[in-house]
């Protein structure tokens, strides 16, 4: 493709060489370079794109989009004012424009994104076939996964795997869109069928991810200008805003009250629940499998999507009984009198609603282990203390994450919160070691709830990733009592 064409609907102006040359690809990072490609020079958090154009150039690059002059224009160089916008267009062109070929359903909010990607999946594979899901724990359509280290790819890998999966035949894909991939314009120029908005709490405000609420909020709503239709939840309190900035037409989900899609006579236990879905010319009844009245919200989200985008009843209750999520409200299998959950809840609000579900059915005490990660927004910390010692009957705070924080000091945060609480608790930075001491001071019917990491398998410190699965470590634990 010319490069002319791929640089279709942007503002630019050729500083060197000419728009007529031919492209192969498009990338971002120096790394990924490949003979005829056009390399996009971004700025990012650490990271300045331009700082890597000589070796673009080393590797073959035809072309390159720069937001200021350049002095190494040894072949097309082409000023634009925002490279994020540009690669984001440019992908969309240089690859079709691959979201207008399939049914393209993207959900946000801060929690519930991909328990409720899951359980669509679930309902679209058994009603339709093969449905794609993008998202926390990768990218998967066919017989294909891929591994990812952002929930919502950058432009060019988004629209690289999209055009992947319409070649495929693929017709469903349920996506994760996050705020910062909204914010980012990873999501630019992609086209979605419906898009969802589940919640939003104080999650992701912090030096890397969004300077206050108000940005973190309009960045959810940037997907409601994007999409064909919209499913907004309005027992969230800041749903008047997204449906004010809402281009598209909107229908409204409740539990609590009255709106076009609502739940029913819902019943909760200590394993799952069962409401009665009613709206878009439907009423049965749906049993869900997993705790929670967070998890009727995610039920009642799964089903309408589904049913939208072709679904049919049985379909829709089958897919979301029969759901397997890792790492949300996850029991491990472990053979003891006491049991362990794993779960990514990793924010007060999060924190709150699991043990809160978990309290009300337990037969013995809950046992929280979590911590909160670094570079987030510290006064979530003293918050997650407060409501771990008010609910559970122990806890155990450490590490989760520190990335380029002290992780004692992180702690030292934490306990700001417990120690307004009357709850009994302990600190081990050492995550390993605290999961140990949980187990090894577990009595009969206690649950053991490890909070924050989910499906996560590293441990993000100073830089660093390092593998660490939960599933392991309580194997290993437990392999040395004797199992």
């Amino acid at each position: 493709m010319k490069l002319k064409e791929v640089m279709d609907g942007i503002e630019y102006s050729i500083r060197a060489g000419s728009s007529d040359i031919e492209i192969t690809g498009i990338a971002y990072d120096s790394r990924k370079v490949e003979k005829g490609y056009l390399f996009v020079c971004i700025d990012g958090v650490e990271d300045d794109g331009h700082a890597y154009l000589g070796k673009a150039w080393d590797k073959g690059a035809a072309a390159a989009i720069v937001t200021r002059d350049v002095e190494d224009m040894r072949a097309t160089v082409v000023l634009t004012g925002d490279a994020r916008k540009a690669l984001a267009k440019c992908a969309a062109n240089f690859y079709k424009n691959p979201s207008r070929e399939l049914n393209l359903m993207g959900i946000t909010g801060t929690k519930g994104k991909t328990t409720t990607t899951f359980m669509i999946k679930s309902i679209l594979d058994k009603s339709k076939g093969d449905c794609a899901i993008m998202g926390n724990l990768g990218i998967t359509y066919k017989d294909v996964h891929i591994e990812t280290s952002q929930n919502t790819p950058q432009s060019s890998d988004l629209q690289k795997v999209l055009r992947q999966m319409a070649d495929s035949g693929v017709k469903d894909c349920i996506m994760e869109v996050t705020s910062m991939g909204l914010r980012q314009l990873r999501t630019g120029f992609t086209e979605f069928s419906l898009g969802m908005f589940t919640n939003i709490s104080r999650a992701h405000i912090g030096r890397r991810e969004h300077t206050d609420f108000d940005e973190y909020l309009d960045s959810k709503a940037m997907l409601f200008s994007m999409s064909k239709g919209a499913i907004i939840n309005v027992d969230e309190e800041c749903s008047d805003y997204i449906i004010k900035k809402a281009k598209c037409p909107v229908k409204t989900l409740s539990v609590k009250g009255k709106a076009d899609i609502m739940a029913s006579e819902v019943k909760i236990n200590g394993t799952g629940s069962e409401f009665i879905f009613m709206g878009l010319g439907k009423k049965f009844k749906i049993t869900v499998e997993m705790p929670g009245m967070f998890n009727v919200y995610n039920a009642l989200f799964a089903a309408a999507a589904a049913i939208i985008a072709g679904a049919d009843e049985e379909s829709v209750q089958y897919g979301i009984k029969n759901v397997v999520v890792p790492g949300r409200c996850e029991k491990l299998s472990i053979n003891r009198n006491y049991s362990i959950m794993i779960d990514y809840a990793h924010s007060p609000d999060s924190l709150e609603k699991l043990l809160l579900a978990m309290k009300e059915f337990a037969d013995g005490r809950i046992i929280s282990v979590f911590g909160c990660g670094g570079d987030r927004d510290s006064t979530m910390r003293p918050m997650m203390g407060e409501i771990s010692g008010g609910i559970a009957d122990f806890t155990i705070i450490t590490s989760d994450n520190p990335r380029f924080e002290d992780p004692a000091r992180i702690i030292e945060q934490i306990e700001e919160g417990i120690k307004k609480t009357k709850g009994e608790y302990t600190t081990i930075v050492d995550r390993t070691k605290a999961i140990e001491f949980a187990i090894n001071n577990a009595m009969e019917n206690d649950l053991i709830i490890l909070a924050g990491k989910g499906h996560e398998t590293y441990l993000d410190k100073m830089g660093s990733k390092t593998h660490y699965d939960e599933r392991e470590i309580v194997a290993e634990i437990l392999g040395k009592q004797g199992q």
